[in-house]
């Protein structure tokens, strides 16, 4: 055999390469190893037909919760990334300075999917969710977090905060919170990011204290703290802070992505740098969904199709210094690829406060392949054979 997994009749999408159109794709031992226009005539292990599929990276999501059992809101990871074209998850901060070690033990290290995670501010991480992780200062370990990072390199790659006040308490104590999850991400040399929800500190408050690399997730959130001032105008400061590499995460979640803030976002030509779900067990079944479902969202909202994958690919993958390896379709890079149909019609999407909209294009996952393997479930590719 020339091959382990041959991918034929395209088109394919790779922002990171800048292919897009009718292109074959050769996977041998792990790898992409050649994409041409036509290598047909190679003899493979297994043969995929992706006629009138769309074959891109394999999505990246930067935000999810995966750690299943042991917090009220993990999922079960390898089931999720295979339905969904998905192949790299960032964890963000499941678990803390107190349970990491058992976090990775019966989690990441068993997983198929390729996890990497932030860890918590808080010892406890998202055990207690619900009843505000950093209330009690006594929880909040920046040494921890720092040993953590030491004790996990390549796996624990930056530090998380959720800066809502009814999880970081307000005043001298909520900053205290803030401080701390700063200046572990400095001393670690690694990086922030901030989840902003009805917090004590508005969004410009935040900026001051970030750097390059730090990451604002849900920005496009509705209520109180958002990257809008009161009259629906981007704050400044937001704009200053992408110029000098803060990032800003979708982080749709179950109350943290609102079709206003977005549309009035976009339209003084603000986009995200990445796009991702915030998936847990209270939006798994709406309305969240699944990554391809986050994406054609902002296929509704006017983003093109090759910018709305590279958000979820090429973008996550620098943020997460893999872009040599992942988020990307070119030879020599690690074969995590991802067909997805796209379908037309009429289709309802909900934001987080329950307002729809209706868009004409919605992604769904038809296969998901990592490290060269085609994972099961993973959609309707398996079973489909066209005729000529």
């Amino acid at each position: 055999m020339d091959c382990d997994l041959l991918i034929t009749g395209g088109p394919d999408c790779d922002p990171a390469s800048g292919k897009n159109g009718a292109f074959d794709l050769a996977v041998r031992e792990g790898k992409i190893w050649r994409v041409e226009p036509d290598l047909s005539t190679l003899q493979s292990e297994i043969k995929l037909d992706a006629r009138g599929l769309l074959v891109t990276p394999g999505l990246i999501d930067l935000h999810v919760h995966v750690y299943p059992r042991h917090t009220r809101l993990g999922l079960d990871p390898d089931p999720l990334a295979a339905a969904g074209g998905v192949t790299t998850m960032l964890d963000t901060g499941s678990a803390g300075s107190r349970n990491f070690a058992g976090f990775r033990k019966d989690v990441i290290d068993r997983a198929e999917t390729r996890i990497l995670a932030l860890v918590n501010l808080s010892c406890i991480g998202l055990a207690a969710d619900d009843l505000g992780e950093l209330m009690d200062r006594r929880y909040a370990d920046p040494q921890g977090v720092l040993r953590t990072l030491k004790q996990h390199p390549g796996v624990a790659v930056g530090v998380k905060i959720r800066a809502g006040k009814h999880i970081i308490g307000e005043g001298p104590a909520a900053w205290a919170n803030f401080r701390e999850a700063v200046e572990a991400a400095r001393q670690s040399n690694t990086w922030l990011m901030v989840h902003i929800g009805e917090s004590p500190m508005s969004v410009p408050e935040m900026l001051e204290h970030l750097a390059p690399g730090d990451c604002i997730t849900h920005c496009f959130k509705g209520g109180s703290t958002r990257i809008l001032d009161e009259q629906g105008q981007l704050f400044p400061e937001v704009q200053a802070a992408v110029q000098r590499g803060v990032t800003f995460d979708v982080g749709h979640g179950f109350g943290s992505f609102e079709w206003e803030t977005a549309t009035q976002a976009l339209a003084q030509g603000f986009e995200p740098t990445t796009i991702s779900t915030d998936l847990h067990t209270l939006n798994v079944h709406g309305p969240v969904y699944d990554l391809p479902t986050t994406l054609s969202k902002f296929l509704m909202l006017g983003l093109s199709l090759p910018r709305v994958i590279e958000m979820a690919t090429l973008s996550p993958a620098k943020i997460l210094g893999l872009s040599h390896l992942i988020g990307t379709l070119r030879p020599g890079s690690l074969a995590d690829i991802a067909l997805f149909e796209k379908r037309t019609g009429r289709f309802l999407f909900t934001d987080s406060y329950r307002q729809t909209r209706t868009g004409t294009e919605l992604l769904t996952a038809a296969a998901t392949i990592r490290g060269g393997q085609l994972l099961a479930p993973a959609g309707s590719l398996r079973s489909r054979h066209l005729a000529q």
